[in-house]
């Protein structure tokens, strides 16, 4: 009894000392170390954090495959030099690094929604839908008859309701491709990045990985954007 009171007063007393380190690190120093905990622990971590994007091949929209591989490309790219980097600059990057995950993990999701809404469009000819809408502005002009005239009218809205929801989807789903590319390309320069901070002194690194840090945020907040306006597009169309 004796000896698992002590046990649990030492415990006690670690997680007091560590929640006085906290306080003393201040909230930016410990996401950092937080951060790098994530970003250098054992070969299970780092599999972990490297398997976010999913299998390319498993996409049907030839669009978003093709990006999603060109961002699996950039990741294996990006591990290589990170594997051949000192645990200095490592420890530099790794807010960057974290940012790197939260923005394949959007692009994950931005592939999810564009399978959804190429799936959706696949079911539906856009020509089509504007031939019916055409048809009936037709009908319209040529009846003589009120009621008739009426309903070819109300039909006809309907019509062009479906048409806007199908343009608005198009728009959307290359949105969403421009974004991924937007987000490859920034990838793709990354290990470059790295490279090159391998040569600069502290000072140099730290305003490196600043630019870095504020780049991938603000990405990451367009792309946040553009889930949420997919989101609502999608609960109204599909």
């Amino acid at each position: 009894m004796a000896k698992s009171a002590t046990s649990a007063l030492s415990l006690a007393g670690a997680v007091a000392l560590h929640s006085w380190s906290v306080i003393a690190l201040g909230g930016v120093a410990y996401a950092t170390l937080v951060a790098w905990d994530l970003v250098s622990g054992n070969d299970a971590k780092k599999k972990v954090r490297a398997s976010i994007l999913p299998d390319a091949n498993t996409l049907r929209d030839p669009a978003t495959r093709s990006a999603m591989q060109t961002l699996t490309t950039s990741r294996i790219q990006l591990d290589r030099v990170l594997q051949d980097t000192s645990e200095e600059v490592k420890a530099s990057l790794a807010l960057v690094l974290i940012s790197v995950d939260e923005l394949e993990t959007r692009a994950t999701k931005l592939a999810a929604r564009a399978e959804s809404i190429g799936s959706y469009l696949l079911t539906t000819d856009l020509r089509v839908v504007e031939d019916g809408v055409r048809q009936l502005a037709q009908r319209m002009a040529e009846t003589r008859d009120p009621e008739a005239r009426a309903h070819y009218e109300s039909a006809k809205k309907a019509r062009e309701e479906h048409l806007a929801t199908l343009v608005e989807l198009t728009h959307a789903k290359e949105r969403i491709f421009a974004s991924l590319l937007t987000i490859g390309a920034t990838m793709d320069a990354l290990p470059a990045k790295i490279v090159r901070m391998r040569a600069l002194d502290s000072e140099a690194m730290d305003t490196v990985t600043g630019t870095l840090k504020e780049e991938l945020s603000r990405m990451n907040d367009d792309m946040q954007s553009l889930e949420e306006t997919l989101k609502s597009l999608s609960e109204v169309a599909l």
